[in-house]
């Protein structure tokens, strides 16, 4: 089951607030493994970090670092209601800037579920609301007003609003398809330049192709392949910061057999080809020495 009471956006800024059960073969959003932020109103999800799990329930606020990869799921089917505000890297970029904050910076600092009570839960539930009602609105001066509520609600978190949640310790009974699908989740980090595809894991766990893919979906919000190629991605970044290393080498060394296929994958997540991420990195280190000086 799935209710959807508003999706909008404007540049950079996505919102969607939807009621769901445990149906997440359908997602909803604008931006592709981007920045994202939870509001829980109603019901629980759970958040995954490694090997810990953390409940996200009425009152949580959960920023999303795309880098770290996090794991969102309903357990037991059970219903949840959220608004989920989603921000495009480039935009997090130019609005730090202007505003003087390290978005990015702060995204994987909060990487995580905080918990929110009294004064703070009712300021910042308001101000996501209003950001709804401001794109249903449809008013000229819309944008401006969702982005300053959106850096609102980060300053109030740089502020101390929220309280990092603890562990949550699941009841084993529940978690049997989780911990399995974890188990293949720590495989892949551990090999993603060995493993090819849903085949090549069905075989190695001896699962059912079909249920090994329904299961990693719920669990992580993501089909094998994409994971597959997340984890490679951000081996990327790092291994194009070593000058030494050629584009070939990279590619060979994170498993892909063609150059050509290893630059497309790259681009459709980083939004720039390999060549172009290492001369910004280059850029950006001889920018900094500069100021150093």
């Amino acid at each position: 089951m799935k209710e959807v009471f508003f999706t909008g956006k404007c540049d950079g800024i996505g919102i969607s607030h939807v009621a769901r059960d445990c149906d997440l073969t359908e997602t909803i959003g604008f931006y592709k493994n981007e920045y994202q932020i939870y509001y829980i109103l109603d019901g629980e999800r759970f958040f995954y970090q490694g090997s810990k799990s953390y409940r996200m329930d009425r009152g949580t606020l959960t920023f999303i670092d795309k880098r770290q990869i996090p794991f969102t799921n309903v357990i037991g089917g059970k219903y949840h209601e959220r608004i989920l505000i989603e921000v495009d890297e480039k935009w997090l970029v130019s609005m730090g800037k202007a505003m003087e904050l390290d978005l990015i910076g702060f995204f994987t600092n909060y990487h995580g579920v905080y918990r929110l009570e009294g004064k703070h839960l009712a300021a910042v539930e308001k101000k996501l609301k209003k950001m709804e009602e401001v794109m249903v609105q449809k008013r000229s001066c819309a944008p401006a007003e969702v982005k300053n509520l959106l850096i609102s609600v980060i300053v109030s978190m740089l502020y101390g609003a929220g309280t990092r949640c603890e562990e949550y310790n699941m009841p084993n009974g529940k978690m049997l398809r989780y911990a399995k699908a974890r188990e293949i989740i720590q495989y892949i980090m551990e090999h993603y330049s060995e493993v090819y595809g849903l085949e090549d894991l069905a075989g190695i766990f001896y699962m059912d192709k079909s249920y090994l893919s329904r299961i990693f979906k719920e669990v992580t919000n993501f089909t094998v392949n994409e994971f597959i190629n997340c984890q490679r991605i951000g081996h990327a970044r790092d291994m194009l910061l070593d000058e030494s290393l050629s584009m070939e080498e990279i590619s060979q060394k994170l498993g892909y057999e063609r150059l050509s296929y290893f630059d497309r994958v790259f681009k459709k997540y980083v939004g720039m080809s390999p060549l172009q991420y290492r001369k910004s990195k280059r850029k950006k280190n001889e920018d900094e020495e500069n100021q150093s000086i």
